[in-house]
């Protein structure tokens, strides 16, 4: 007797491979929703654990946040125009062999007593921009960063802070940006000179080298090196940030649009097309266009709301020059 082979017939392949392509479309969302899950908890377990770094930091410190800057070779610390640069991470091997000692005492290295490992500096979904960096004397291996210091808490005591648990310490300040070997801090006071730089709620944030306007903004956001990075929306919709309790948190912000009052959201116009440097950048939602500022009194200088040490969170909404109020 001849035995039949069996097969699937043609009608049988198609009805198998409709089937998978059904389980495809269903499973493969779900595969990314846990991917981009698993980045938000890895997110804030970094930012958990460098929090915890500069606390430790600050208590071995006499109640002071570590510097979110480093000097330059005569003891003048680099944290405004022209000076403000990156600096080397770990300090030590960058080019210019006059800010090695100098690049120690920026938060990235200064912390790292505490936090003993550089690889929490890092954004798990961060693009790494190594393009007009000189690495001709690193070493192998260099960590890459993407943590960045609210930098008006520059050597500022931790006990003065008004509200712990909201203040963002650390955040992801370079957008998707991050870098190998160099570390960064955004915002930054604008100080020139060599005596503190500590945050002044009713005047400059130095007394020496400041040539900024006392009605100026006293303070700088930062743009990045690529625009297309230029957008808080890191992780999903938003970024995580760590508060100056320690506390590891994920805020949601706007694609485009004017801020609705929400405190937790440090711009003031959000815009996904923008203008840079004569190119127009386009389907980048969460871009900063103006970040929220505020003064303490009319006619005082203009700091960024959200990070403001003695901000209570209960700031009116305006940007430079507007005198829109910190407190009701």
């Amino acid at each position: 007797m001849n035995r039949r082979s069996k097969a699937f017939t043609l009608i049988e392949l198609l009805v198998v491979i409709a089937i998978i392509a059904i389980l495809a479309a269903i499973l493969f969302p779900v595969f990314a929703q846990a991917k981009e899950a698993a980045k938000k908890t890895t997110a804030l377990n970094n930012v958990k654990q460098s929090g915890v770094a500069c606390v430790l930091y600050s208590d071995s410190n006499d109640d002071t946040f570590p510097l979110a800057h480093n000097f330059d070779a005569s003891g003048r610390q680099m944290s405004g125009p022209p000076d403000y640069r990156l600096w080397a991470v770990p300090a030590g091997w960058g080019v210019n062999s006059a800010f090695r000692n100098e690049d120690a005492v920026a938060w990235h290295n200064s912390v790292q007593p505490y936090a003993k490992n550089y690889s929490i500096f890092q954004n798990p979904s961060g693009n790494t921009y190594t393009a007009g960096f000189n690495y001709s004397t690193a070493p192998g291996n260099l960590p890459i960063v993407a943590l960045s210091a609210n930098g008006l808490l520059n050597s500022y005591p931790m006990g003065n802070v008004a509200s712990p648990s909201q203040l963002c310490m650390l955040w992801w300040g370079n957008g998707k940006e991050q870098y190998r070997g160099y570390g960064y801090t955004s915002p930054y006071l604008r100080c020139r000179g060599s005596g503190p730089c500590v945050f002044n709620p009713s005047g400059l944030p130095q007394t020496t080298g400041n040539s900024q306007a006392l009605t100026g903004r006293q303070d700088t956001y930062e743009f990045t090196f690529v625009p297309q990075n230029d957008t808080t929306w890191v992780l999903g919709e938003g970024f995580s940030y760590v508060a100056v309790d320690s506390s590891a948190k994920y805020v949601r912000q706007p694609g485009r649009g004017r801020n609705n009052g929400s405190y937790s959201q440090p711009g003031y116009e959000y815009l996904d097309t923008f203008q840079r440097n004569g190119q127009t950048i386009s389907g980048v939602p969460g871009n900063i266009d103006f970040p929220a500022r505020c003064v303490a009194s009319t006619g005082g200088p203009h700091y960024l709301s959200w990070f403001r040490p003695d901000s209570t969170f209960e700031y009116e909404f305006g940007t430079t020059g507007d005198n829109r109020r910190c407190f009701r």
